[in-house]
């Protein structure tokens, strides 16, 4: 299924196969670590990367905005991968992007990469983290007094055989204090989930989302 309904912190949220959070009370969407321009900075170091992860990874949050019709976008973290010229090309292509979703609201919640963050005159608010209760949104995990914590910035894998076959898909980690969204961009690494008894874990699979 593309999206899986859950209570969380007595909110019901829905989690996407296209990685992403929509928290319809709050007419809101979030993400986490799109780590836009990473094949860029890696070509330029001399990494033999395909072009058109940035237009396609854009292309996917369009459809997402299209499909949820949120308020806010509520970016968790890691929207840039490291410092780059105002002339690079998946830049311009998300100013464009911006402009033509002038009418969204998007918060980044500053994540590690972001401090070389350049983007001017694209009309987003950044912030070291975000409450809005029941929710504490930060980009990297921890733990909140109060509040549920939803971070990002760890790239959760879910881990599982088929047989004779080993599957590795992004996932999404529930946990009873604090929740994990998978990373958005596609060049993203994986990290595998350590789990506790109580917490719940979604994968993300070409079939939709499928709960662990």
């Amino acid at each position: 299924m593309k999206t899986h309904a859950i209570d969380l912190a007595g909110e019901r949220v829905l989690l996407d196969a296209r990685r992403a959070m929509a928290w319809p009370r709050e007419d809101a969407l979030l993400i986490a670590d799109l780590h836009l321009g990473k094949a860029s900075l890696m070509r330029q170091a001399g990494a033999a990367l395909p072009r058109g992860t940035t237009t396609g990874d854009l292309q996917r949050l369009s459809a997402l905005v299209a499909d949820h019709q949120p308020k806010k976008l509520l970016v968790l973290g890691d929207l840039t991968h490291g410092a780059e010229t105002l002339d690079a090309p998946w830049l311009r292509r998300f100013a464009e992007w911006r402009r033509t979703h002038a009418w969204l609201a998007i918060t980044l919640v500053a994540g590690n990469h972001d401090r070389h963050m350049v983007l001017p005159e694209l009309d987003i608010d950044v912030v070291p983290h975000l409450d809005i209760a029941p929710f504490h949104l930060s980009h990297a995990p921890a733990t909140h007094a109060r509040l549920h914590l939803i971070a990002g910035h760890l790239h959760p894998a879910a881990r599982f055989r088929d047989g004779r076959i080993a599957h590795r898909w992004p996932a999404f980690w529930i946990g009873e204090r604090r929740s994990v969204l998978p990373a958005f961009g596609t060049l993203t690494g994986l990290a595998p989930v350590s789990a506790e008894r109580a917490d719940s874990v979604y994968a993300v699979t070409p079939g939709g989302i499928l709960a662990l």
